[in-house]
């Protein structure tokens, strides 16, 4: 390399290191405005435009009624994520840590984990870890109702339900609020199990979150024609995801009954739920309903955990 080679080299990595320099500071500068934002203590009424408390539940100048907003880390994370949707995420962590869970326990570290991997454990083992099976659930094991929302059979399962919650979940828990998205998302899933119950054998069991994903589609059909949220475009996306999930139900032998249980059960609570555009909110009676519906998932998850602690001594 001669000097002139060197010369050009080293105006290329100055070049270089000026870039770092500004990129570095533009990032610095983009967190502190994000950390200045989280301790704001106003926010900009979504109707008038004018300043109001972050706490403020309704605005001071028009009247209308303000939806609840995240706080400190929250705010962070909506502004880093986009649309940050703390149940959503949250159902997907709790689903995937699961599987893990019940992958490592059926684990032989030998070449059949890829089989486990994929089909997943076997229904017994299932059934220790809280499963639905009607038999069960008749003898008074209503708790596996739920639990059996949060359990996948193989890798590809636990993929495509989660794929389809990234999809609608965020969207639907930003305009509905977290409170009525987690009640709708456990109601319509033990509506589809207690539909499979009664078409299936009662010795089959059945787990997985199709039937509350199908709830959640089954709700966001009835509400978008209702309310006239996100237009016609992303309303005729959504009739399309139910019409393949079906096909592809019957092709792959899926549990339809369970699918058909939580659309339906989707769609007759968006008939129930309060449309903000007449001013309906009964945000008290959904708030406790929210809070019950966590610790129902809590105690569910619970008695399965005692399940299979109970069959593996």
């Amino acid at each position: 390399m001669d000097f002139r080679d060197f010369q050009m080299w080293a105006q290329r990595f100055q070049w270089k290191l000026r870039r770092w320099r500004l990129d570095l500071a533009h990032q610095t500068e983009t967190f502190r405005n994000l950390l200045l934002g989280a301790k704001n203590p106003t926010r900009m009424c979504p109707s008038c435009r004018a300043l109001v408390g972050v706490g403020d539940k309704t605005c001071s100048f028009c009247g209308v009624r303000l939806r609840g907003r995240p706080s400190g880390v929250g705010k962070i994370l909506k502004n880093v994520l986009p649309h940050y949707a703390p149940v959503s995420y949250g159902l997907l962590t709790v689903n995937f840590l699961l599987f893990l869970a019940v992958f490592y326990s059926e684990s032989q570290k030998t070449p059949e984990d890829l089989a486990i991997l994929l089909r997943g454990a076997n229904a017994q083992s299932l059934v220790t870890w809280g499963a639905d099976a009607g038999w069960l659930v008749a003898h008074g094991q209503v708790w596996r109702l739920v639990s059996a929302i949060f359990l996948h059979a193989g890798i590809i399962h636990l993929l495509f339900n989660c794929y389809a919650l990234i999809f609608i979940g965020p969207l639907l828990e930003e305009l509905l609020g977290k409170e009525k998205f987690l009640t709708l998302y456990l109601a319509t899933g033990i509506a589809g199990f207690l539909l499979s119950n009664a078409y299936y054998s009662p010795f089959m069991p059945t787990v997985g979150a199709s039937g509350a994903i199908f709830g959640l589609i089954g709700a966001a059909v009835v509400v978008s024609r209702r309310w006239g949220a996100w237009g016609s475009v992303l309303h005729q996306q959504l009739v399309h995801w139910a019409i393949y999930g079906f096909v592809y139900g019957l092709l792959l032998g899926a549990n339809n009954a369970a699918h058909l249980g939580g659309a339906l059960a989707g769609a007759g609570m968006a008939f129930l739920l309060p449309n903000p555009t007449r001013g309906e909110s009964w945000e008290g009676i959904w708030r406790v309903l929210y809070w019950l519906a966590l610790l129902v998932c809590t105690l569910s998850l619970g008695m399965a955990l005692l399940s299979r602690m109970a069959a593996t001594h």
